[in-house]
């Protein structure tokens, strides 16, 4: 079986791995030859571990991530709301791991000779039951038994597939990521939380913290933020002890985005699927984007390798990984609501449910795939 990956980001990368190691053909595309450069961090829950632990890659991971053993929610006056000991809570599934993207990306590309991924566009795709015919944009084209669009919340490949598709739906926040020095210190997973915005710390080295901050924004005004924007004016009455990090905001590589969700009722038509964000984009407030990414990278590989007709492979597939993503929109969901809520009622409940709240909306997420 011929199989095309279109995208060589972290959703590509680990559907490559996860198809050579059944021995499957893989070629894979992409468009941006900095795809593996750049980004900030990333969080990785148990289930994310278990599944980077699947594809062989758990002690390396180990040795490249920082461990995340708690989680602490602090009111904005840095008061603490509650804390989850989360060694304990994914203790039957892997334990939680927070790593530069850039780091996991070469963990996922590790091994592969700089040929392995071409540098092409793709312009159009011909699908039917049987083939898949890509178009390039440097002329060339060829057929697939198989296309895998892992092209990220603005697939292309959704774009020809799915003209129908919902585009992805902005939620209402905009957000700013960044790595600087740990010169405050913090050694746990960390968020202040203000009326309408909220500022995330969290170790990804010994010397080094991811920050997230998000804001609610108006989609109308969305155009008034950009990578450039002063944080400390934005952040600076809510950052507490996260204030040295926020400070140096202005001499650190910024990523600005708007934070969007993506539901479809299919993910495959024909002998074309698609993974990661391609198919499922949620907000980040569950940390399950790269998370889910790999699942479905390991669960359509398992049952392409199970079940001889693709059509029954890609059937399952979407079954078994829909629910999950299913369960973690409704989740960050229940979280963005609840964190609009009036600053004491969700802070009253946190203090008396918040462990509660989390293990609840992780709970399906620990079960097996």
């Amino acid at each position: 079986m011929r199989i095309l990956i279109i995208g060589a980001g972290i959703a590509g990368l680990a559907m490559r791995r996860a198809l050579v190691r059944r021995g499957f053909s893989v070629d894979v595309v992409e468009r941006n030859r900095s795809a593996g450069m750049g980004g900030a961090g990333l969080f990785l829950p148990g289930n994310g571990v278990r599944a980077l632990g699947e594809l062989g890659l758990y002690d390396d991971l180990i040795r490249l991530s920082h461990a995340v053993n708690a989680q602490r929610f602090h009111d904005e006056h840095g008061r603490l709301l509650t804390a989850v000991d989360t060694n304990h809570y994914w203790r039957d599934v892997a334990p939680c791991r927070a790593i530069k993207r850039s780091d996991l990306w070469e963990l996922l590309n590790g091994g592969a000779e700089p040929h392995d991924i071409a540098f092409r566009q793709i312009i159009d795709i011909e699908s039917d039951e049987h083939v898949s015919h890509v178009s390039f944009e440097d002329g060339g084209k060829q057929s697939y038994d198989l296309v895998i669009g892992a092209d990220g919340v603005n697939s292309t490949v959704r774009h020809l597939i799915f003209p129908e598709a919902p585009s992805p739906n902005y939620v209402g926040n905009v957000c700013w990521r960044f790595i600087v020095p740990n010169t405050c210190n913090v050694r746990d997973w960390s968020v202040m939380l203000g009326a309408d915005r909220s500022l995330l710390a969290k170790p990804i080295s010994a010397t080094e913290l991811y920050i997230y901050a998000d804001m609610s924004v108006g989609r109308a005004f969305t155009s008034a933020y950009a990578c450039e924007t002063p944080l400390l004016p934005l952040f600076g009455g809510i950052a507490g002890r996260l204030r040295p990090a926020l400070e140096l905001s202005s001499s650190a590589t910024v990523h600005f985005g708007e934070l969007v969700r993506l539901r479809m009722p299919a993910w495959y038509k024909n002998r074309v699927a698609l993974v990661g964000d391609a198919a499922h984009a949620s907000p980040p407030s569950m940390a399950q984007g790269a998370c889910l990414a790999i699942e479905d990278a390991l669960v359509l590989a398992e049952e392409l390798a199970a079940n001889p007709l693709v059509s029954t492979a890609l059937s399952r597939y979407q079954n078994r990984q829909k629910k999950r993503a299913d369960w973690v929109h409704r989740q960050c969901a229940a979280r963005d609501k609840m964190r609009r809520l009036p600053p004491w009622m969700r802070n009253g409940l946190l203090r008396l449910a918040g462990g509660a709240i989390y293990r609840r909306s992780y709970s399906e997420l620990k079960k097996p795939l």
